[in-house]
């Protein structure tokens, strides 16, 4: 018997002591795309300080054994900024979401782009710039030109202090619009942000909880409807793991100031971001140039199921501004920050209130077949003392916007499909009244009702005919009218402004071919169309009835472009060559004091649009420095009018009014493994023709802008982020937005909106995270 107890206790001693021979210890999970909650593909997740290491499958799926216990796995992926993460629990899965950095962009995925088969930037055919959260931090967040600007092709103008911004893209969209934009789409978390005319206001949209921004330039896009120069897709901050309180204030130079509150909720259920945000300035001009806003944004994403999930997206804005105007030469050049005298006696600017509801809903019936489907409606109500009438607007814009996709495998060829349609209807109520010498309304002018719907259903189909070479097809059906209402009785029938007109339905194809080179260099070639309608006032007689001859204004283009890395994965590269006509162009007439609107000949924009950058210190670096980027962003415009005839004057081959030939921005980010950052940034824009016979040009110049800090967290739980900036460092005068095409009897012309002189700013952003 002691011999038997002594060889089982003999055994038992050999099983503990070889225990850590073949012990597992194991990890499981999902990688994903933060903002678009897609599968990330070939993400490294390891054990910080060992060897042991996989790589994500196809649906971002991975298992992780090591022969040591480990309480954290770290996963990194080219394009994305890398994250550790504490295991959950003994055989608890995670679910991971990396945020997108500001190298390698070729591998992040696209969204705005997307018909719910979400692709690389690299795999994606068309001129397409993403802003990630990375890039919108690198500058003063109250500002979004001085973002917006870096992008190729891309040129944002602010007219007052903190808002009348309009929006061009290669020199289509906001040039003849003083107050707004058009022939741009503009979407939020997929909501459009667009009116049903075609008009765009960034004046209600909160910068400083945007996380990502994507800009499809020129009509690159079958699946968005009434689109000229492009697409812009602003995307909401996604909220980080956990549940988070965020306190951010930023000061400057001009009375600046800027607070947020806000509460985000980051789970494997919901993503939920609410923020509060307060904004003021005096602005720079002598008087009358102050800002305030109010602004209240829930933005959530409730993951109901595998199949299921749920957003909404809801915004309240209040603005109070006060506009200083536009100078003329000698006030530009003599007193730049005089305002004009009229804007401040008649107490010009505007007093609004913006809300915004959408809900969205995707199903996914099979792995391959879903649908998402938004629902939405807008309300805004503004008073404007603005030459010549005091206006009162009531604006209400509800729609529809479902896409259904599917991607089926044909045989050996993988193939996508895309199937939807988007509706939207304005009701707007629009009532003007004479205005006195101080502001103050007095009888009533006009009063208005105007109806007007938009309708895009498309079809678009991507078939991957090779390993490495996609083709995709697409056509959209667009029908767009107006019907306007003339609420004040007319003596005589031919005055009164009631009238209906529909336009006669367009089809805008697209077809376009993409080849891929071993993952890292892709080259790409399309063919598209676009169209702009008319906006309500551009198609009203102010005489009579509705003009039946003005037609939308239309857009072909070409482009061929490539992206990827070289230079053994350092440079990250994208270039693109285009050529687009624009036909039946709108611009406005003037006989016996009434100005309407028509269809004048032909425009042609070419030119380039080119993107570097890199990070010039290796991952596996061990040094102090995490990050050393210069980047060169360059794009060249050659718009000219080939066929432009107005009245008794010819402007064909004149520059088009209002487009920069050249665009150039240069910059450095520093970042260090402590927290402690520097970012550096050179822009120049080109001088650009103030009218169309080209006689007067706004003067080209530089700006230099600068900003330091440190980010970092504290104990875990506390993330902060403290920073200063100086914009203009070398205070150079230049026109920030021209009033183009401007006459007065005296013969001088009030084109110019100064740009801030230089101007600092400072501030801090904790989140704590429970």
């Amino acid at each position: 018997m002691k011999f038997f107890y002594a060889r089982l206790l003999l055994l038992a001693a050999i099983v503990l002591l070889s225990v850590p021979a073949w012990a597992q210890f194991s990890a499981t999970g999902t990688v994903l795309d933060q903002q678009s909650r897609q599968p990330l593909v070939g993400a490294v997740v390891l054990v910080p300080g060992q060897t042991m290491s996989v790589a994500t499958d196809e649906q971002g799926h991975f298992a992780l054994s090591a022969a040591t216990e480990f309480r954290a796995v770290r996963v990194q992926l080219l394009g994305y900024q890398p994250q550790e993460v504490p295991l959950k629990g003994p055989g608890l899965p995670l679910n991971i979401t990396l945020k997108p950095s500001n190298t390698g962009l070729s591998e992040v995925q696209v969204i705005g782009y997307g018909t719910g088969t979400e692709r690389k930037l690299l795999e994606t055919p068309a001129a397409l710039s993403i802003v990630t959260e990375p890039e919108l931090q690198r500058n003063n967040p109250v500002f979004l030109q001085n973002t917006l600007n870096q992008v190729p092709g891309v040129r944002m103008n602010v007219r007052s202090a903190a808002s009348q911004s309009n929006l061009v893209i290669r020199g289509i969209g906001g040039t003849y619009g003083r107050f707004g934009i058009r022939g741009i789409k503009l979407y939020q978390n997929g909501i459009p942000l667009s009116e049903a005319d075609g008009t765009t206001s960034l004046d209600d949209l909160d910068y400083t909880t945007l996380g990502r921004i994507e800009v499809i330039k020129g009509p690159a896009s079958t699946i968005y409807g009434a689109t000229l120069g492009g697409v812009v897709s602003f995307q909401t901050r996604k909220a980080t793991p956990g549940t988070s309180l965020q306190l951010g204030t930023t000061v400057g130079k001009y009375g600046l100031f800027r607070t947020n509150t806000g509460i985000g909720v980051g789970t494997d259920k919901v993503n939920l971001l609410v923020n509060y945000g307060h904004q003021e300035t005096q602005g720079f001009r002598d008087a009358h140039g102050n800002s305030r806003k109010d602004y209240v944004t829930v933005a959530g994403d409730f993951y109901v199921s595998d199949k299921q999930t749920v957003s909404v997206l809801g915004t309240y804005t209040n603005v109070h501004d006060n506009f200083a105007g536009e100078l003329d030469s000698t006030d530009y050049f003599t007193s730049y920050t005089k305002t004009a005298p009229a804007y401040v006696s008649k107490d010009i600017g505007v007093d609004a209130e913006v809300t915004r509801l959408g809900l969205t809903h995707t199903y996914r019936f099979t792995g391959n077949f879903a649908n998402t489907t938004s629902l939405f409606t807008t309300n805004s109500y503004s008073l404007s003392p603005v030459e010549p009438n005091f206006a009162h607007i009531q604006r209400g814009k509800r729609g529809v916007r479902s896409v259904f996709t599917y991607a089926p495998q044909l045989g050996s060829v993988p193939v996508r499909l895309a199937l939807g349609t988007e509706y939207l209807a304005n009701q707007d109520n629009n009532k003007r009244y004479a205005i006195s010498a101080v502001g103050v309304s007095g009888a009533i002018t006009s009063d208005q009702e105007v109806k007007s719907t938009q309708t895009n259903t498309f079809v678009q189909a991507e078939a991957s005919v090779t390993t490495h070479t996609t083709l995709t097809a697409g056509v959209s059906y667009n029908v767009v009218s107006y019907d306007i209402q003339d609420l004040i009785p007319k003596t005589a029938p031919a005055q009164s402004l009631t009238g209906y007109r529909q336009f006669k339905p367009t089809y805008t194809p697209r077809v376009a071919v993409l080849h891929t080179f071993n993952d890292q260099v892709a080259v790409f070639a399309q063919y598209s169309t676009g169209f702009s309608p008319p906006i309500s006032n551009q198609i009203s007689l102010s005489s009579g009835p509705i003009n039946p001859d003005v037609k939308p204004e239309t857009n072909e283009n070409f482009e061929i472009g490539s992206r990827g890395r070289v230079l053994r994965n350092s440079i990250d590269y994208d270039v693109t060559l285009f050529r687009m006509r624009v036909q039946n162009g709108l611009v406005a007439q003037t006989s016996g004091g009434i100005t309407s609107f028509v269809n004048s000949g032909e425009s042609q924009y070419q030119g380039l649009e080119l993107a570097l950058s890199g990070n010039l210190v290796p991952t596996e670096a061990a040094g102090e420095l995490r990050q050393l980027r210069p980047f060169v962003r360059y794009s060249y415009t050659d718009a000219e009018f080939k066929s432009y005839k107005l009245g008794t004057n010819d402007f064909s081959g004149r520059q088009v009014t209002g487009s920069f030939r050249n665009l150039f921005t240069g910059g450095l980010d520093v970042d260090t493994r402590v927290g402690a950052y520097l970012n550096l940034t050179a822009q120049y824009t080109d001088h650009t023709p103030m009218s169309d016979n080209n006689a007067r040009y706004a003067a080209a110049y530089w700006l230099l802008n600068s900003k330091i800090g440190v980010r970092n967290k504290l104990f875990g739980h506390l993330g902060y982020d403290v920073f200063a900036g100086l914009d203009n460092m070398s205070d150079v005068r230049y026109v920030a937005s021209v009033a183009l095409n401007q006459a007065t009897p005296v013969g001088k012309p009030t084109f110019y909106n100064p740009g801030l002189p230089r101007n600092w700013y400072a501030g801090a952003n904790l989140n704590y995270t429970f």
